[in-house]
C-alpha cells in the first residue's frame, strides 16, 4: 500500500477487516513510514484516521496520540487510548499535567473515558500513590481507586484516616490487597461512632466484604467472626468456606462448638469433614448445652447423626432425644458470644428530642388524663398481646402441626420392627382413611429404603389393598422418593405393581394422580433398555427428566442415553407440533444431565429440519439453542428471523454479513424500540466503501423515510374534529348519592383562551423518526448536503430537517458550530455539543447560552457541571427569562447539591414565589413541598416565604410546611410573625404548638412582652373565645397547649431565659377559668413541666462539661436530669401532703406515671425513669417512698430490662418501712 493513499479495507467479516487494518499498519511500520508522512493526507473515511492512530501507537508517537485525545470524536479518543505505553511517560501521565493542561482541552466524555482508563491500567505503586495523594482531598471516590495498588505500608498508614469513607466494595478491595485492613476496620468500630453508624446501615455487606480474608489470614477473619457475627442478620457460611475452616482450623471450631455449629457453619459439610466419632461427640456436646434448646432438634443435627452406622443410629437417637442421657448440662454460654455493635447513643430517638407537633386534624393528644402517648401505649400493649398470641400452637403465624406431624414425632426414635407391630394394630382399629394414610406414610419412612423392610411393608400394605386410590397413590409417591423402588428385586417389585393397580403404572388412565409411580416404572424399564409403548405414551403426557430422583452415577448414564433414544424415535414421522414437543423434551434431558451438544449433533440437525418445515413451530427451539450458545454460527440466518435486535445484527457482521438483507434490517430498525448506534458505527467505519452493504442500507433508509413523508403530507388535511360538549339539556340531574353542591367541582371548567391555530406540519410517528438517527450516522460527510436539500424541499419536510439536525451529533465528522452557526444547527445540536464541550470553552458557551430564552436551561446545566461555574449569574439570567422554570431548576439544584449549594440562589428565586402563578402549576407546588431538599441555613426563610404563598392555594401543603417550620423555629427570624398572624386569621386550623414554642424562644422579658403583644395575647384571646362559647374544640386546644409546653430546644439553650415566665403566663391563663383544686391534674402537669425545666437548668449549671458534649449529654445528662427531677418531685409531694392530705401521694403518682408516657419511647426513657425513681428514693423518707413503689409497679413490667429491674429491686429491698409495700398491694 502506498503510504499516502486512502485506506480500503478488505474482507468478508468484521474480524477479517480488523485484521486487514492491522496488517496495513504493520506493513507501513516495516516500510519505514512515519506518522508525519501520513498525517497531512486528506481523510475520506474514519478508517483513514484509525490507520494513522494505530500507526502512531505502533511507533510511539506521543504528540499525535495527545492530539487525538483532544479530538471531538470519541471513536478516535478510544483508539488513541490503546497506547498503553503512554503510562511510562511521566511527563504526560501525572495528575498535575492531566488536570491543568490535558483535561481542560478534552471533551467531557473523553475526560471520563481517560480517568477510567487510568485507574484500570495504572499499576505501579509510586504512580498510584502520586494520584491518590493528589485527588484524595477533593475527589476521594476517584482517589480510592488508586490506593489498592499502592504498597502495603502505604495502605496501612492511610486506612485509619479514611475508615468512615470506606464503602463495602472498597473495603473488600483493600482487604484483598492487605488483609490487615480488616482488623484495623473492626478494631476501630468500638471507638468511632460515625464509623459504627455507617457499618450498622450495611452490616451484612461490610461483613461479606472481609470474607476474602479467610484464606489469606484466617485467624483475623475468625476473630472478627467470633466477635461481630450477627445471629439474626447474617447467613451461614457456604459449603466451600465451611470445608476450608474445618480442614485447616478444626481446633477453633471445637473450642466454640455451640457457636460454630448452631449459627455459623454449613452443617452437612461439617458432617462430611468430621469422623463418625467426632460427629457423635458433637451431637452430645450440643445436647448438653441448654442455652441451645431453642435450636437443638433432630432436624438440626440430622446430617451429623446420619454419619453413624444404621445399627447404632437408633440407639443413639433414643439416648439423646428420648432418655436425655447426655451427661451434665451446661446452662450458660461458656464464652462470649458475638453481637452486632451497639448503636451510638447520640443517634436514634431520645427523650431530649422534641416531638413533631402537627395539627389536631391529624393527631389529637389528650395530656391531662392519660398522657400524650396513652393511645400509643395502649396500642403497643395490644400489639404485645398479639405478639404473644403468635407463639400459641394453633396461631396463624406459626406452622400448624398436623396429625401426621404428631405421629411422626411419636415414632421418630422407634425402630422399624416395633413400629410395624404397633402401627399394624392401629391400622386395624382405625376407620378414618386419612389416619390410615398417615400410618402408611410413617411406616414408609421407617423402612429407611432397606429391601427387607420394604418387602415387609409391601406385604402389610397388600393386606389392605382395598384402600382408596388417593391413599394408595400417596403411599406409592412416598415409596418412590424414599425407597428407590426401581432397584427392588423382582418379587418385591411385583408386590409394588400389585399394590399400585389402577394408578396408571401400566400406562392406562389412573384413578388418582400418581406421576411418581409411573416415573418409577419408566426408570426401571429404561435401565433395562426397553420401554413399552403404552408406558412411553403415558410418560410423554407427564414428562420429566427424572433428575429429581436419587439416581446413582451409572443409572444416570444409562437413563440419559436410553431417554434420548426414546425421544428421538418418537419425534420422527409425526406432526411438526409433536416433533417440536419431543425435541424440547430432548433439550431438557440434555440440559438436566449436562450433556454437551455439538453443532453436528442429532438434536441440532433435527431442529434445522423442523425449521425447514415450519419456522414458527421451530422458533422456540431456535431461541433455546441460541440462548444456550449452541451452534450459533450454523443457525445464524435462522436466528435473524426472531432475534430482531442490534446484537443479532452485530453477530451477523462478525460471522456472516451476507445474512444481512437490506429490507430486513430496515424493518428491524423500524419495529424495535431501541437504538442501533453500535451497528451503524461499525458499518460506517469498516464497511464504508461504495459497493458495501452500508451504501445500500443508507439508500433504503432514505426511501423509507421519504415515502412515509409523502404519505403523511397527503393525509395532512384529514384532521379529526374535536368532540363537542353535549347540550345543556342533556346534563345529568343530581341524585341522592351525589356530594353536596358546595363540595362539587364544576362539571364544565372554564376554558382558557386557545392559541391561534398554526399551519399543520406533518409529524412522523416515533417509529419513523427513529430511522433518521441511523441515517444520520450512515451519511457521513453528506449531512450538510442532505440538510440543504431538506430545507429547500418546503414545509412538508420541516420536521424531518429538524430531526436530522437533532441527530447531527451521530454523523462524522461532527458538526462544527462555528462554521454552521447556531440557528442553522438547531437547539438540539447546540445542546449536545456544548454539554460535551471542553473546560476551556465552557465560560464562553455559558455566557452565550444564558442570553437566549431557548438555551438558558442548557447554560444552567453547563454551569452546574463546572466546579467554579457562574451559577449565580446563570440563575439570575434564568429567573429573568423563564421564571417558573428557574424556580423548578433551583429546587432540583438544592436537592442535588445539598449543603454545598450556593445559598445566594435562594435570594435570586425568592421574588419568583410572588410572581409565578402557582395556582395553575400543581407539579411545581408539589416540588415546593419537598423541604428536605433545602439547605439548613436557608430552610427557615424558605419555609416562611413558601408557606405564606402556598397556604393560600393548598391548606394541606401549608400544614406540611408548618410542621417543618415548628421543628426549626429557633433558627427563624422576625418574619415568623407573619406566619403566626396568618394562622390566627384562619382560626379554624390553629396549631397551638407553634405559638407556645414561639413564646418559649423569648430571650428576655422585653422580648417576651413584645411577642405577647404581637401574637401571644391574641392567641390566648382566641382560646378564651372558645371557652366562653363552650366550643367543643376547646378541650382539644387546651390539651395541645399543655403538650406543647415541653420544649427541649428552649430548655437546653440558656439564651432563652423566659421559659419559666411562659409557664406562669399559661398557668395564670388557666386559672382564669378554673382553680387548682378543681382541675388538679392540669395544675400538676404544668408543675411537672416546670420541675423538669428547673432540673435541666440546674444540671447544666452544675455539670457544664457534660452538656457541652453532645454524646455525654445524651448519656450522662439523662441520668443527671432524671436524678434532680426525681428529687424535685418528692419535694413537691411532701409540700402537697403537708398542705392537703396524705393520699396526695397516690394521686400524684398517677399523674407522674401519665407524664412519663409523653416522653419519646426509647432506650433513654428507661434510663431517665430509673434515675427519676432513684432521685425520689433519695429525697423521700419512710412511708413517702411508697410513691417509688407505685411507679415501679405500674411501669417496671414493660419499661425496664432485666438489669434495670434488678438494680431498682435491690434499692427497694433496703427500705425497712414495710408500709411502703403494703400500700401497693
Amino acid at each position: 500500500m502506498a503510504p499516502h493513499s486512502p485506506v480500503t479495507l478488505l474482507g468478508d467479516t468484521l474480524g477479517q477487516r480488523h485484521r486487514h487494518l492491522n496488517s496495513l499498519v504493520r506493513a507501513a511500520r516495516e516500510s519505514g513510514t512515519t506518522v508525519q508522512d501520513v498525517e497531512a493526507v486528506p481523510e475520506q473515511s474514519p478508517a483513514d484516521r484509525l490507520f494513522k492512530i494505530d500507526l502512531a501507537v505502533s511507533l510511539r508517537d506521543t504528540d499525535y496520540i495527545i492530539q487525538n485525545l483532544k479530538h471531538d470524536d470519541m471513536l478516535f479518543v478510544s483508539r488513541a487510548l490503546k497506547a498503553r505505553w503512554l503510562l511510562d511517560r511521566h511527563d504526560v501521565i501525572n495528575p498535575k499535567y492531566l488536570e491543568e493542561t490535558l483535561f481542560p482541552e478534552m471533551i467531557s466524555p473523553a475526560v471520563t473515558k481517560m480517568r477510567h482508563w487510568l485507574y484500570i491500567n495504572l499499576r505501579e505503586p509510586p504512580k498510584c500513590l502520586e494520584f491518590y495523594e493528589y485527588y484524595k482531598q477533593n475527589s476521594f471516590e476517584f482517589a480510592i481507586k488508586f490506593l489498592s495498588h499502592c504498597n502495603s505500608h502505604v495502605i496501612l498508614e492511610e486506612v485509619p484516616k479514611i475508615l468512615a469513607k470506606l464503602s463495602p466494595h472498597y473495603l473488600k478491595v483493600l482487604c484483598e490487597r492487605c488483609p490487615a485492613v480488616a482488623k484495623i476496620y473492626f478494631d476501630a468500630l468500638a471507638a468511632h461512632d460515625d464509623l459504627k453508624s455507617r457499618y450498622l446501615e450495611q452490616e451484612q455487606s461490610y461483613y461479606n466484604s472481609i470474607k476474602c480474608v479467610l484464606k489469606s489470614d484466617a485467624d483475623v477473619f475468625l476473630d472478627i467472626t467470633e466477635e461481630y457475627f450477627s445471629f439474626n442478620n447474617f447467613k451461614r457460611f457456604s459449603p466451600l468456606a465451611t470445608d476450608y475452616i474445618v480442614r485447616n482450623h478444626k481446633s477453633r471450631v471445637m473450642n466454640k462448638l455451640g457457636l460454630y455449629v448452631a449459627h455459623i457453619l454449613h452443617i452437612p459439610t461439617l458432617a462430611v469433614r468430621l469422623s463418625v466419632d467426632e460427629c457423635q461427640d458433637v451431637v452430645l456436646q450440643l445436647a448438653r448445652a441448654t442455652y441451645l434448646q431453642h435450636w437443638f432438634q433432630y432436624k438440626a443435627v440430622e446430617p451429623l447423626i446420619k454419619r453413624l452406622h444404621p445399627q447404632k443410629r437408633a440407639a443413639f437417637k433414643k439416648r439423646v432425644f428420648v432418655d436425655k442421657d447426655v451427661g451434665e448440662l451446661i446452662k450458660n454460654w461458656p464464652y462470649k458470644i458475638p453481637t452486632s455493635p451497639m448503636r451510638p447513643d447520640i443517634s436514634g430517638p431520645h427523650i431530649f428530642d422534641d416531638q413533631d407537633f402537627v395539627t389536631d386534624i391529624i393527631f389529637e393528644p389528650y395530656f391531662p388524663l392519660g398522657g400524650a402517648c396513652a393511645p400509643m401505649a395502649a396500642g403497643m400493649a395490644s400489639l404485645e398481646c398479639v405478639r404473644m398470641d403468635c407463639y400459641q400452637p394453633n396461631n396463624f403465624f406459626t406452622k400448624i402441626r398436623t396429625d401426621l406431624d404428631r405421629l411422626f414425632d411419636e415414632f421418630r426414635f422407634i425402630g422399624f420392627d416395633r413400629a410395624v407391630h404397633e402401627l399394624s394394630q392401629r391400622l386395624v382399629a382405625t376407620a378414618s382413611p386419612d389416619r390410615r394414610r398417615d400410618i402408611f406414610l410413617v411406616l414408609v419412612s421407617k423402612t429407611g429404603g432397606r429391601t427387607d423392610a420394604v418387602k415387609v411393608f409391601m406385604q402389610l400394605a397388600l393386606r389392605h389393598g382395598n384402600e382408596p386410590a388417593h391413599t394408595r397413590a400417596s403411599v406409592i409417591r412416598s415409596l418412590v422418593k424414599r425407597a428407590a423402588v426401581w432397584r427392588l428385586p423382582a418379587d418385591v417389585w411385583q408386590l409394588f405393581l400389585d399394590y399400585g393397580h389402577g394408578l396408571g403404572l401400566d400406562g392406562t388412565t389412573p384413578e388418582a394422580a400418581c406421576r411418581e409411580g409411573l416415573h418409577a416404572v419408566v426408570i426401571r424399564q429404561l435401565l433395562v433398555g426397553h420401554c413399552e409403548p403404552a408406558i412411553c405414551d403415558a410418560f410423554s403426557k407427564d414428562f420429566s427428566t427424572l433428575t429429581e430422583y436419587s439416581l446413582q452415577p451409572d443409572e444416570k448414564v444409562r437413563i440419559a442415553t436410553n431417554l434420548q433414544n426414546m425421544l428421538a424415535s418418537t419425534a420422527v414421522n409425526v406432526e411438526p407440533e409433536v416433533t417440536a414437543q419431543r425435541l424440547s423434551q430432548l433439550l431438557d434431558v440434555l440440559n438436566a444431565f449436562r450433556i454437551r451438544i455439538e453443532a453436528s449433533s442429532l438434536v441440532v440437525n433435527s431442529v434445522l429440519g423442523l425449521a425447514g418445515q415450519d419456522q414458527n413451530v421451530a422458533r422456540p427451539l431456535l431461541e433455546r439453542l441460541y440462548n444456550a450458545k449452541i451452534a450459533r454460527r450454523e443457525l445464524l440466518r435462522l436466528s435473524m428471523t426472531f432475534r430482531r435486535d442490534e446484537a443479532a445484527l452485530l453477530n451477523a457482521l462478525r460471522h456472516d454479513p451476507l445474512a444481512l438483507d437490506v429490507a430486513q434490517v430496515v424493518n428491524i430498525m423500524y419495529e424495535r424500540h431501541t437504538k442501533f448506534d453500535n451497528f451503524t458505527a461499525k458499518l460506517v467505519v469498516y464497511f464504508g466503501q461504495k459497493h458495501d452493504f452500508t451504501t445500500q442500507l443508507k439508500n433504503a433508509l432514505k426511501e423509507r423515510i421519504l415515502k412515509q413523508t409523502e404519505e403523511d403530507s397527503s393525509t395532512a388535511g384529514n384532521i379529526r374534529p374535536l368532540k363537542a360538549f353535549p347540550p345543556s339539556s342533556r346534563r345529568r340531574e343530581p341524585t341522592n348519592n351525589d356530594m353536596p353542591n358546595r363540595f362539587q367541582y364544576p362539571i364544565f371548567p372554564p376554558r382558557f383562551p386557545l392559541r391561534p391555530r398554526q399551519p399543520r406540519i406533518p409529524i412522523f410517528r416515533g417509529q419513523k423518526i427513529k430511522l433518521i438517527r441511523p441515517l444520520a450516522s450512515l451519511i457521513y460527510q453528506e449531512l450538510e448536503k442532505e440538510l440543504k436539500e431538506l430545507d429547500q424541499a418546503g414545509s412538508d419536510y420541516t420536521k424531518m430537517a429538524a430531526e436530522m439536525r437533532a441527530c447531527g451529533h451521530r454523523a462524522r465528522p461532527i458538526v462544527n458550530l462555528a462554521e454552521w452557526g447556531w440557528s442553522r444547527a438547531g437547539v438540539k445540536a447546540v445542546a449536545t455539543r456544548v454539554m460535551r464541550c471542553r473546560e476551556v470553552e465552557r465560560a464562553e458557551f455559558i455566557r452565550t447560552l444564558a442570553a437566549e430564552r431557548r438555551t438558558v436551561r442548557v447554560a444552567l446545566a453547563l454551569s452546574l457541571r463546572s466546579e467554579r461555574g457562574p451559577v449565580l449569574d446563570t440563575f439570575t439570567s434564568f429567573a429573568q427569562l423563564r421564571p417558573a422554570a428557574a424556580l423548578r431548576a433551583a429546587l432540583h439544584y438544592f436537592r442535588r447539591r445539598g449543603s454545598s449549594a450556593e445559598l445566594g440562589v435562594w435570594n435570586i428565586i425568592k421574588p419568583l414565589l410572588s410572581t409565578v402563578d402557582l395556582m395553575r402549576r400543581e407539579r411545581l407546588r408539589r416540588l415546593l413541598e419537598n423541604i428536605q431538599w433545602i439547605p439548613s441555613p436557608i430552610k427557615p426563610d424558605y419555609c416562611i416565604n413558601v408557606y405564606l404563598v402556598i397556604n393560600k392555594i393548598s391548606r394541606s401543603a401549608g400544614l406540611k410546611i408548618l410542621r417543618e417550620l415548628s421543628r426549626i423555629l429557633p433558627q427563624a427570624d422576625e418574619s415568623i410573625d407573619k406566619v403566626l398572624l396568618d394562622i390566627l386569621d384562619s382560626a379554624d386550623r390553629i396549631t397551638p404548638a407553634v405559638f407556645i414554642r414561639y413564646l418559649m424562644l423569648s430571650v428576655d422579658d422585653e422580648d417576651l412582652e413584645k411577642r405577647l403583644f404581637k401574637v401571644g395575647n391574641r392567641f390566648l384571646e382566641y382560646l378564651n373565645t372558645l371557652h366562653r362559647q363552650k366550643n367543643v374544640d376547646f378541650p382539644r386546644r387546651l390539651n395541645q397547649v399543655l403538650v406543647s409546653l415541653q420544649y427541649n430546644a428552649a430548655f437546653f439553650d440558656t439564651k432563652y431565659s423566659c421559659c419559666m415566665k411562659v409557664f406562669e403566663v399559661i398557668l395564670g391563663w388557666v386559672h382564669t377559668f378554673t382553680t387548682k383544686e378543681r382541675d388538679f391534674k392540669i395544675h400538676a402537669q404544668v408543675n411537672l413541666l416546670m420541675l423538669y425545666y428547673k432540673a435541666i437548668r440546674q444540671c447544666m449549671q452544675q455539670l457544664p462539661e457534660v452538656f457541652a458534649d453532645a454524646k455525654r449529654k445524651r448519656t450522662e445528662g439523662v441520668e443527671a436530669v432524671g436524678l434532680v427531677f426525681g428529687r424535685y418531685i418528692m419535694m413537691e409531694v411532701v409540700e402537697l401532703v403537708t398542705t392537703y392530705f396524705d393520699s396526695m401521694i397516690e394521686l400524684y403518682s398517677r399523674i407522674v406515671n401519665n407524664f412519663m408516657d409523653y416522653f419519646t419511647n426509647c432506650a433513654s426513657r428507661s434510663i431517665f425513669i430509673k434515675s427519676t425513681l432513684k432521685g425520689m428514693w433519695e429525697e423521700g423518707v419512710g412511708i413517702q417512698r411508697r410513691m417509688v413503689v407505685y411507679l415501679y409497679r405500674d411501669r417496671g413490667c414493660f419499661e425496664f430490662d432485666n438489669s434495670i429491674k434488678k438494680e431498682i429491686e435491690e434499692l427497694l429491698t433496703q427500705e425497712k418501712a414495710v408500709e411502703c409495700f403494703v400500700y401497693t398491694q
